[in-house]
């Protein structure tokens, strides 16, 4: 089926979405966007519109990619399209390395470099960038992000809606809560309570600030 890939502005994360879309051979009907105005390209697939158009594509039998880094809005307009009788693609950039007893649900995006071991599952509408390492037996809820360069040990739990940042690693066993933050870099050895941030080496919770 073909494609149609929606940016929420003029981030790099629609762009880099895309270009796993085009190296693993999908046809990309078009973009939706917010900000790009209607008939300008991105890497050379035109923009169609705005993002709320994609309920005038419905029956069109298009597949569409929720291409945001933005975990909750991901989530919330992936659940809004299958809601409506509407399909999710899965991407998977040809670079990735998934093991064939690994578990992908919907929506799920893993880009170029990332490796993903037996037993794992991601959730629906998780988003791996490039570089990540999920060892056996993890398992990532719904709408789970990480930046690229993540690891992840055997038998990681990362729970909904959690975000990790770029480089960080996360030690073996350990689970992070829904929500959760976890800072550029930091390596984490303990669990993370629903909702919180940490960061450093080892990671600690961060009180009134963001990373």
């Amino acid at each position: 089926m073909n494609s149609v890939i929606l940016i929420h502005g003029p981030g790099g994360q629609g762009r880099v979405v895309l270009d796993a879309l085009q190296a693993s051979g999908r046809h990309v009907a078009g973009l939706l966007d917010d900000i790009l105005q209607r008939g300008s390209t991105v890497l050379g697939a035109e923009v169609l519109g705005p993002v709320s158009s994609w309920k005038l594509r419905l029956d069109s039998g298009f597949e569409f990619v929720v291409a945001t880094g933005n975990p909750a809005l991901r989530r919330d307009l992936a659940e809004d399209i299958l809601a409506a009788g509407g399909l999710l693609a899965r991407v998977t950039h040809p670079a990735a390395t998934i093991s064939p007893h690994a578990r992908l649900k919907r929506g799920v995006i893993v880009l170029a470099g990332t490796v993903v071991g037996p037993d794992a599952t991601i959730g629906d509408h998780s988003l791996l960038n490039a570089n990540c390492s999920v060892d056996h037996d993890c398992v990532l809820g719904v709408g789970v992000t990480f930046g690229p360069g993540v690891t992840l040990a055997g038998l990681v739990t990362v729970g909904d809606g959690a975000f990790i940042g770029v480089g960080a690693t996360i030690m073996p066993g350990v689970t992070i809560g829904e929500n959760a933050v976890v800072g550029a870099g930091s390596v984490v050895i303990r669990p993370v309570p629903a909702g919180a941030t940490v960061a450093g080496n080892p990671a600690r919770p961060l009180v009134g600030r963001s990373v």
